[in-house]
């Protein structure tokens, strides 16, 4: 693929697909659950009331404006454990990031949930990740969780598919087993490849190389000894294959009624690929599509487009507009001169944060970094590192460590405590806590936990950990 912009044309491009990745999810979440009220259109950010849990153990978490979900928590989780030779460290993203994320999450979806606290099983490395929860299957998870944190691992690979394809495989397959995670990590990844190296988007042209990229994906994974492996323990790897295969024939069939309905309502297309059905509105394959979908109709209009996706009532929309967002941003700085962008920009959570990775994601390219040490971490190590933090985790819900106190966390360093909130259950032998935290490196994250009156931290890993490390 020809590059069509020198070096420093791309640093502004790799920094506003993450701020405008970051916006749309922001602009997008509080839609997710607007079916359940009256449709109202989302131009700005919104103070909203998200209910976390079930019946006796649910409470009322307030969604600041501009405040972002678990598919940009993770995107994040994803750059930091990109070391600075552009290579995925999967390795760092499952025995650190991953487990780590559950303190924190918000929005987070049931499979990836799942992945992160099997993932801390003594007997369970990041490419045998095979959990079965009952209403969570490994095998059968084909969602948008693996896409949606994608973005960085594209970013660094605009000039080297093939490293493109294999670290999207590896990322994948921490949390997803079925071929609609991955391919649709290679759909919306391929996208944004072509975004990032084209001025004009041609859309036949754009479809012949994301066809190229699926179809080259097998063959091109399979020179890798890791992704062999993590073949071999399917069930079985001709019928995996031959489903990967289906996919694919989903997924091109998909991209190649695109053209045909850009001069349609935008809600034809999108239950063609059945995003409004609750079966399918989160998978790996219609989400993205549908991103692609988005931004092609409104190319001249990109501003529209991130509207549009963050209010298609009854899909995902803070996945679709969060992909449409990095599509936008890659491709078309001059959307910066529409004020309305630049609100959505400015008013980010931690939008400081998002510039400097995307500073880091372009000198992995075309610089010297230094973000991320280069060995891979051993999972035992990497436990040990968690098993510090609880100390610290436990003290905060303890009431030990106040406001204003500074703490340091295994993946996001140093950090201040801003504020402390406890809210009533219906269980009243337990209160929830969420501490508000910013770290030194721009990241601000809500840790939150359930807590027994006589202490009991319910969201403490030190059990398993220990059972792990025995």
């Amino acid at each position: 693929m020809n590059n069509e912009y020198d070096d420093k044309e791309l640093l502004p491009k790799f920094q506003l697909a993450l701020l405008l990745s970051a916006a749309g999810d922001s602009l997008g979440w509080p839609q997710e659950f607007a079916w359940r009220k009256p449709d109202t259109l989302i131009e700005s950010y919104v103070q909203w009331k998200k209910l976390v849990g079930g019946r006796y153990w649910g409470y009322e978490d307030v969604i600041n404006p501009g405040d972002y979900s678990d598919d940009t928590q993770l995107t994040l989780s994803v750059a930091r454990s990109i070391n600075t030779s552009g290579r995925f460290v999967p390795e760092h993203f499952a025995y650190l990031e991953l487990p780590l994320w559950l303190n924190y999450e918000r929005g987070g979806g049931g499979s990836v949930k799942a992945a992160s606290r099997n993932i801390r099983k003594k007997a369970v490395t990041w490419d045998t990740n095979f959990y079965n929860t009952g209403r969570y299957n490994y095998r059968n998870a084909g969602a948008n969780g693996a896409a949606m944190r994608n973005l960085p691992i594209a970013l660094v690979n605009i000039h080297n598919e093939e490293r493109f394809i294999i670290d999207t495989f590896k990322n994948s397959i921490i949390t997803h087993g079925h071929p609609r995670a991955i391919i649709g990590s290679i759909l919306i990844g391929g996208a944004q490849l072509y975004f990032v190296n084209h001025d004009r988007i041609y859309v036949d042209d754009l479809q012949e190389y994301i066809t190229h990229l699926l179809h080259s994906s097998m063959k091109v994974a399979r020179n890798d000894d890791e992704i062999n492996y993590w073949l071999g323990l399917q069930n079985s790897n001709s019928a995996f294959e031959k489903l990967y295969e289906t996919t694919l024939e989903e997924a091109e069939c998909y991209m190649k009624s695109m053209k045909k309905y850009l001069s349609r309502d935008e809600k034809e297309y999108f239950n063609l690929i059945r995003a409004f059905d609750r079966r399918f509105k989160g998978s790996g394959v219609s989400t993205t599509v549908g991103a692609i979908y988005l931004t092609l109709k409104y190319m001249q209009e990109p501003e529209i487009a991130l509207i549009k996706a963050a209010n298609m009532v009854g899909s995902d929309t803070d996945t679709i507009a969060s992909f449409t967002g990095s599509l936008v941003g890659v491709h078309d700085i001059d959307i910066l001169d529409s004020r309305k962008i630049r609100n959505l920009i400015f008013q980010l959570q931690d939008y400081h944060y998002f510039k400097d990775i995307g500073k880091y994601l372009w000198e992995i390219n075309f610089g010297d970094s230094g973000f991320i040490e280069e060995k891979t971490i051993d999972k035992t190590e990497a436990f040990l590192k968690i098993m510090a933090w609880e100390i610290g985790l436990h003290e905060m819900f303890w009431e030990i460590l106040e406001e204003g106190d500074r703490v340091i966390h295994p993946t996001l360093g140093k950090g201040v405590i801003i504020n402390k909130r406890e809210k009533d259950l219906r269980r009243n032998d337990y209160v929830a806590k969420i501490v508000k935290m910013k770290f030194d490196i721009g990241q601000t994250v809500y840790f939150h936990s359930r807590v027994s009156r006589d202490g009991v931290v319910t969201e403490s890993m030190s059990k398993e950990l220990q059972l792990a490390l025995s």
